[in-house]
């Protein structure tokens, strides 16, 4: 009897040390995906793949936590969902004597729009959520996107603008950084934005004081955009085709007869596959974006002896177009419960460009542009017909290794590689022409200018999570990337007389540019009742060298030029995020980070180029990094029906970078170039609200004033320029029926001095009718009209001083684009609960395009 007792007892304890055991446990907690709250009362079940019918389960507690215990070793799928929200289920979760306790970690799940009766029921409060360290956007409302890209949802976005050139700025501060899916991208912003399909966004990020964890590179912020990747089992497809323009914005150019037309075309075709623990994911994306409009302006030089001016009056058709295709295709594998491998592959092949029909009267004369007697006869017209031309091929590839070490710790290791092809090219020509512009004269000058810069780039990333024993997390990381080009840039100009091409060795160059940044940061993050707080330390060292071929380069600057120009740096950019809730939903946060901003090799290689009759631009090798401090106070009121921001900022800008002009004596010509000139700072508030109007509407509007300075010493001038800024942004969209949307949203934007000048007030209106038929499922149908109000237009002027404080050019321009457009987008999505794969970009190609 004693021996069996103490069998007995042996079987007991080793059942109970999982020496016998035949069961484990999943445990989790779920989270809104948009606001990061936790969702209490969702269900979960775990359901035994080899056995159906045999499932257990369980609902979140008021934490969001759930745990499911006792289930018998096998493969499990789990299944969580909440009314409200698209369900989620997480595949091939392995229970044996190995693993008997699984820790699935956090499940996001994401907000749906659901029909009560005729009645489309939406979570408003969604469009902008306001977290410790970024507001998050949902696009959904921004019909007027649809077809479109990156660029023009950013457009839309609260404080966000985009200017004609692409440069998005937030609050007066430019330069940004694009993340795609949480991934860091190099590219220049512009050409990032404008591969990636709207249709395939689901949120977008405004970081504006980002942590330490996010490289320190761009003095705006982040832009973090996150692409719609969920499909069903098997294959899912969507498909979308864009078609419209502005036909009564087409043009032909009388004195050259070439025909300028205003179309608009695109397509998209993406897939999902998803089977058991293999995802694939692919689409391509084609593009075409043709934009008709004018430049008038005009430009005068004081002359030497100071009495009177060189007049350039100019008018004359300016379109532009751009030409977009890209290909992706990615796959995650799920290893086992823990481990999941990824991979993807991104082919981009763009064309911006832009010609120039300018017609220009030349004379001599006073302020008013009233002609001056007594002085040097020069009476002339010019026809100046001139091409621009940038061109990449961009080919990038990166592998991704995840990996939850244990119930609270996760490693993550990615690699990425990039070739990319970049070349630009000018063709400019000045002719001879009469007082009418009817007739083409004789050919006067004839200039070609080119470069060649191909590139590699290598990006590695090792980031490790800690989820300490107090509940606080702790994350470190490094992340080196390295990236070279070789460059070189022929300048030619014809020999009228000889109709020989001649060959001006003086401003043809080659380079050689390497950048290495070697980072690694540490944040530590938690909470203590109702503080939240976030708090980093980012240490950067860049390797930087730029080597020219030609030492003796033309530069606009009086200072000794040297063959190599090097930067060898250590930097350091702490962050803190603080965030207190007063109430359920009141919440107040403080946040500040240092960031830097080091200069694309755009606008570092000397390479001179006759962009057009009146103006040459040339690089400048001697730019340093600008840095920037920012500070953010945010007070945020979450309810039902609405959701109200208001946010107080300071941001710094020391040794900024700005596009300098003055006056090229030897031509009677404008010349710019860029060099660290200034000192920025601005101070403001933002109100940013939205809310809705019973079923029927739904309304976002923003609006920020602010303090802008300019300290610059420009060319031993000092400028100290400020102006008070303002801006206004609203997007509503009205419910017409179940099944019709009627959008329109607007942006204004005042006049802002600049380093050397003023950049005028700018408007503009779009509205969109969205068709989702109940009969036809899966298809969309939506019609755009863009700038309604035919306001499309930029004005600026510039004027820059010698070091004695007398006005040495003035320049007055406007930038004319027709309008209004139409676009008409119909799109088809099968089996797809998201329109979009896993896509990567290129990632360092881009930002020197």
């Amino acid at each position: 009897m004693r021996s069996l007792a103490l069998v007995i007892i042996l079987l007991t304890i080793s059942a109970g040390t999982g020496v016998f055991a035949q069961s484990g446990s999943i445990t989790g907690v779920v989270t809104d995906k948009a606001t990061n709250d936790k969702i209490p009362f969702a269900n979960i079940v775990a359901i035994l793949k080899s056995n159906t019918a045999s499932v257990k389960g369980t609902v979140s507690d008021k934490d969001g936590k759930f745990g499911i215990d006792n289930l018998p070793f096998g493969n499990y799928n789990v299944v969580i969902s909440f009314i409200g929200y698209e369900p989620d289920t997480i595949r091939n979760i392995d229970i044996d004597r190995q693993i008997q306790q699984v820790n699935i970690g956090e499940i996001q799940l994401s907000a749906i729009t659901f029909a009560l009766g005729e009645v489309v029921v939406k979570d408003l409060a969604e469009t902008a959520t306001a977290k410790l360290d970024r507001i998050t956007y949902n696009v959904r409302d921004f019909e007027t996107t649809k077809g479109g890209n990156a660029s023009d949802v950013l457009n839309k976005l609260p404080s966000v603008s985009i200017d004609p050139d692409g440069v998005i700025s937030v609050r007066g501060t430019s330069d940004f950084m694009v993340y795609l899916n949480g991934k860091p991208s190099q590219m220049e912003p512009s050409q990032l934005l404008a591969q990636i399909p709207a249709s395939t966004i689901e949120s977008i990020d405004v970081i504006t004081v980002p942590s330490a964890k996010y490289d320190a590179q761009g003095k705006g912020g982040i832009i973090n955009i996150t692409t719609k990747k969920t499909g069903e089992k098997g294959m899912s497809v969507s498909a979308s085709v864009l078609t419209g323009g502005a036909p009564w914005g087409n043009y032909t150019d009388q004195l050259s007869n070439y025909s300028l037309n205003d179309n608009r075309l695109g397509g998209s075709l993406n897939f999902i596959y998803n089977k058991n623990k293999l995802s694939l994911y692919g689409g391509s994306n084609f593009n075409k974006k043709d934009v008709n409009g004018t430049r008038p302006g005009y430009a005068r030089l004081l002359q030497e002896n100071g009495s009177y001016y060189h007049m350039m009056v100019s008018d004359g058709l300016r379109p532009e177009w751009s030409r977009n295709y890209t290909a992706n295709a990615a796959m995650d594998y799920q290893l086992n419960n823990r481990s999941v491998i990824s991979a993807s592959y991104f082919y981009g092949n763009r064309n911006d460009g832009r010609s120039a029909f300018y017609k220009y009267h030349n004379f001599y004369g006073d302020e008013d542009k009233n002609p001056i007697t007594g002085v040097p006869v020069e009476d002339d017209w010019i026809y100046n017909p001139n091409k621009r031309n940038r061109y990449g091929i961009f080919h990038t590839a990166n592998i991704d290794y995840t990996r939850k070490t244990d119930n609270n710790s996760e490693l993550k290791i990615s690699a990425l590689f990039e070739h990319s092809e970049l070349r630009r090219d000018m063709d400019n020509l000045r002719n001879q022409s009469t007082p009418l512009f009817n007739v083409t004269g004789d050919l006067e000058e004839h200039f070609i200018q080119t470069d060649d810069t191909p590139l590699d780039g290598y990006r590695l990333s090792v980031d490790y999570t800690k989820k300490l024993n107090n509940g606080h997390t702790l994350s470190l990381g490094i992340q080196p990337q390295y990236f070279l080009t070789s460059g070189s840039f022929s300048f030619d100009t014809l020999n009228v007389l000889n109709n020989i091409w001649g060959d001006y060795n003086y401003f043809e160059n080659a380079i050689d540019f390497r950048r290495g940044i070697y980072a690694g940061y540490a944040d530590y993050s938690g909470s203590a009742g109702k503080f939240k707080f976030l708090a980093g330390l980012r240490l950067e060292y860049t390797d930087q060298v730029l080597d020219m071929e030609n030492p003796d380069y033309f530069t606009i600057f009086d200072r000794v030029k040297k063959s190599r120009y090097d930067v060898h740096r250590l930097d350091w950019f702490p962050s803190i995020h603080l965030s207190y809730n007063i109430s359920e939903k009141n919440k107040v946060t403080i946040a500040s980070s240092r960031r830097i901003s080091r200069p694309p090799l755009i606008n570092m290689t000397p390479f001179l180029y006759r962009e057009h009759y009146e103006v040459y631009v040339v690089g400048d090798p001697a730019l340093e990094p600008e840095y920037l401090t920012s500070l953010e106070l945010a007070f945020n009121n979450k309810a039902e029906k609405h959701n109200i921001s208001l946010t107080g900022y300071y941001r710094g800008t020391d040794n900024a970078v700005f596009r300098v002009n003055t006056v090229y004596e030897e031509e009677n010509v404008l010349i710019r170039s860029y060099t660290n000139s200034a000192n920025t700072r601005a101070t403001g508030m933002e109100l940013a609200m939205n809310f809705e109007a019973g079923t029927f509407g739904r309304f976002i509007i923003s609006s920020s004033v602010y303090n802008f300075k300019v300290e610059a010493d420009i060319f031993e001038y000092k400028e100290n320029n400020r102006s008070t800024n303002w801006s206004l942004k609203g997007n509503a969209n009205f419910m017409l029926t179940e099944s019709l949307k009627f959008t329109i949203d607007f942006d204004m934007k005042s006049a802002t001095v600049t380093a050397q000048g003023r950049d005028e007030m700018f408007y503009m209106a779009n509205t969109s009718l969205n068709y989702t038929p109940n009969q036809l499922k899966g298809w969309d149908f939506s019609l755009k009209a863009l700038d309604i109000l035919r306001s499309n237009i930029t004005r600026l002027n510039t004027r820059a001083y010698d070091a004695g404080g007398t006005r040495i050019f003035y320049q007055e321009i406007e930038y004319n684009r027709y309008g209004p457009i139409v676009e008409l987008n119909v799109s088809y999505a099968f089996n797809m609960t998201g329109k979009s794969g896993k896509k990567i970009e290129s990632s360092f190609g881009k930002e020197q395009f």
